[in-house]
Parts: C-alpha cells; structure tokens; sequence
C-alpha cells in the first residue's frame, strides 16, 4: 500500500512537471501575446492571448518550440499638414488678401499592431519582439504620408468637407480608413486632433466666385484684344495689297505719274482712276 501510494505520488509528480512544461500562455504577461514556432510543424497561425489555456506537448521536446512573446504597445505619429484651399494663392493674389485660405492641421495617430496579425509578421517579414521597436518606428513615416495624402485629396475634391464644424469628424474617419486600408496590420486607436486652424469657408466660396468672374473678364478682354489685333492685321493686310496693285500698274503704266502729280497740282482726278482700278476683297 505504501508503495502504491508512492507511486501514484511519483505519478503525478511527473504529471505535474509535463503538465507545468507544456503549458504555454503561463510564461506570457497580461499585456503580451504570444507566437509559437516549432521545428516539427513551423509557424502556428493562430496567437496565444492571456487568460487563455494552451498546452504543447511539442514543448516536452527539448529545443522543439519556440515561443516568442510580444507586447505591442500603443504608437503616437504627430501629423502636420500645412497649405491652402485649391486655388487659394491665385484667389488672395487677385484679392490682394494673401494668407486668408491658408490652413494649419495638426494632430496625431495612436496605433497599435494587431495581434492576430503577429504571426504573419513574424513568419514573413521575420520580426522577432526585440525588433518590436524599430518595426514600428519604421511604419511613422508611411502612417504621415498615408493621413496627409488622404486629407489632400478631399481638400481638392471637396474643400466645403472642411468647415469647422465637420472638419475634426472628416480628419478622423478619413485617416482611419486610408491608415487601416493601406497598412492593415495596425489599428487605428485614435486620431486626436491638437490644432485646427481653417480659413472661413463661406468667404472662401465667395471669393473664389468672385475671382472666377474676374479671371472670366480678364479672359474676355484678351480675347477681344486678339480679335481687334486680327482685324487691324487684315486691314494692314488689305492696305498692303492695294498697295502692291498700285505698284504694278505704275509699273506697266509709268506715265501715270504724270497723271497723278498733275492732279495735285488741279487737286483733282480728272480721269477718275480710283474707279477703274482694280479693287481689293472686302
């Protein structure tokens, strides 16, 4: 009996020890996530999160797992976007106004990676959680590129999107989506807008309406210009080839000089020439 009841000890003693070394979320903080690589099955698809039961007997196999432990942490990206209502330079020149549609955009993007997508990035992009850091800190740049080039593009196709009272709602849904859509493995925890400074969108609207009329006057003027500056060269053109009639039957007819001194001499012409010469197209 004392035999049994020491091997029914040694028994679970041995099952407590493989119990304790296949059992895998035990090793990962509150905050962290883990990715398990073994040698006999490679990368395992799905993260282990904390809370959860997960046990391996691959672990049992001295060297077999690996089990690589991220704590992925909130990122802030401050974004900064300067310039100035499509047309708005052209607008304040002809205004004489400068600077009145200009704006000034700060705020800042909270991301984090998602951790289901952990065991993506650690299989094909090889990071590993000592290069959490820097893995993150490359994606700052693309994260600016990404918010600024998506407000650009409605300030040019609808500037009105950034009226006071819309603008903040417009910056955060925008980014959110253009951040998550191109970089799908972070997610967006927050856009916190810092500053805002937008020019008066009525006014902007009336002025460009106005200097639309302006240009639309400067257009029209040029082009009556060009058309009065045609007309001259026709006539020009017309005076020229009179000209040159002239001058050819002088040079058939070089007694005509006579004639023509003459008459003004009797301020006269007697024989009425200016009828029978020939006449140019009108």
């Amino acid at each position: 009996m004392k035999r049994l009841a020491i091997l029914v000890l040694f028994l679970v003693a041995v099952a407590g020890v493989v119990f304790y070394f296949g059992w895998i979320q035990i090793r990962i903080p509150a905050d962290g996530y883990g990715v398990i690589f073994t040698r006999t099955h490679g990368w395992e698809a799905d993260v282990v999160r904390p809370g959860t039961f997960v046990w391996r007997w691959q672990r049992l196999i001295p060297t077999n797992l690996t089990l690589h432990v991220f704590e992925p942490g909130i990122r802030r990206v401050p974004v900064r976007l300067e310039g100035s209502l499509p047309s708005g330079r052209t607008i304040t020149e002809i205004l004489e106004q400068p600077g009145v549609f200009d704006y000034d955009l700060r705020f800042s993007v909270q991301t984090r990676i998602r951790p289901e997508r952990l065991p993506e990035l650690a299989r094909d992009r090889e990071m590993r959680p000592d290069d959490l850091d820097s893995f993150t800190g490359e994606t700052d740049a693309q994260i600016h590129e990404i918010a600024t080039q998506a407000l650009l593009a409605i300030i040019e196709a609808d500037p009105e999107r950034f009226r006071m009272d819309t603008a903040y709602t417009t910056i955060e849904t925008s980014v959110r989506r253009a951040v998550s859509d191109e970089l799908g493995y972070l997610e967006v925890v927050a856009v916190s807008g810092e500053r805002i400074e937008l020019p008066d969108m009525q006014l902007y609207l009336t002025a460009r309406r106005l200097a639309e009329s302006v240009l639309e006057a400067r257009a029209e003027a040029l082009r009556e210009a060009a058309r009065e500056l045609a007309r001259q060269e026709a006539d020009t053109e017309q005076d020229l080839a009179m000209l040159e009639r002239y001058g050819e039957i002088l040079d058939r007819y070089p007694v005509l000089l006579d004639y023509f001194r003459v008459g003004q001499e009797i301020e006269g012409d007697p024989l009425n020439l200016d009828a029978i010469l020939p006449q140019t197209d009108q």
